[in-house]
């Protein structure tokens, strides 16, 4: 099970996206690829930041379309998720690392499914006990 990150999702929705991560996603067994509601929160926030207009209302057919796309592969942030995200946060709290609210919401979503996080932002989730994969930088995989 693959959990994508905010910055993978939305590299895909670029009218011109990396290829290495239109390739890498590709490549993935799609039902065992993943979205979170967190990721969901951030791309519509994204989207709500912007003025009223075409652009607004494109991204926002696209987010409607990913939803529809993933359906149940949308994981909650739930009760076994909350322990984890409390581990997490206690975790790098107690090594002086900040750690952004919504990275440690995915990162305990991935725990509590056991799922590997495909992401850009591989110092966010470092040290969280996380496999973590970087479809923007594949070099040697």
């Amino acid at each position: 099970m693959i959990v994508l990150d905010t910055n993978v999702v939305s590299e895909a929705m670029k009218p011109r996206p990396t290829p290495a991560v239109m390739a890498w996603l590709d490549e993935q067994d799609q039902p065992s690829v993943f979205i979170c509601a967190p990721v969901l929160a951030e791309l519509r926030f994204g989207v709500e930041r912007l003025a009223e207009g075409r652009r607004k209302e494109a991204l926002s057919t696209v987010i409607n379309t990913i939803e529809s796309a993933f359906g149940e592969r949308i994981l909650p942030f739930d009760r076994s998720a909350t322990r984890f995200y409390a581990q997490v946060a206690a975790k790098r709290e107690k090594a002086g690392r900040r750690l952004e609210q919504m990275d440690g919401l995915i990162a305990a979503i991935a725990l509590a499914h056991g799922a590997i996080v495909a992401t850009r932002d591989i110092d966010g989730f470092s040290g969280l006990g996380l496999e973590l994969i970087n479809p923007f930088d594949l070099r040697g995989k």
